[in-house]
């Protein structure tokens, strides 16, 4: 009896700590208003969205950010101001040969070997945002 509630107890846990890791699976930005991909380097542009999961309910945490991928250049992580019920704002000033791809970010990191490592989650923009380079 008591081994038997031992284990129904530590399934629960397991399962319970779980959540948090599967509760961002399926998770996608939904862009607020338009963005100009192509708009002339120097130019500033603000991209606003929402993060939803894959019911369409609000999802919101904090270490967001909207990653850049540069034409011709490495990827910038831009922070993301929390406007709150899943929203998010970021600007961005457009790199001299443009950009390539606009995904957001959610920073996380991973012990392995006694040693810290990025494990940032992605999600994409629903329609995806990006564009061919010159």
């Amino acid at each position: 009896m008591r081994t038997a509630r031992f284990i129904t107890v530590a399934i629960s846990a397991v399962l319970l700590l779980a959540l948090p890791a599967s509760a961002k699976e399926g998770v996608r930005a939904k862009l607020e208003g338009t963005v100009r991909l192509g708009a002339a380097p120097g130019k500033t542009i603000g991209v606003t969205w929402r993060l939803v999961d894959a019911h369409g309910h609000a999802f919101g945490a904090s270490g967001i950010y909207l990653r850049v991928s540069r034409c011709g250049g490495g990827l910038r992580r831009l922070k993301a101001r929390n406007l709150g019920g899943g929203r998010f704002a970021a600007r961005l000033i457009v790199p001299p040969r443009g950009i390539r791809k606009l995904r957001v970010g959610l920073a996380g990191w991973r012990i392995a070997g006694g040693k810290a490592q990025r494990a940032d989650m992605l999600f994409e923009f629903d329609p995806p945002l990006v564009r061919r380079c010159a």
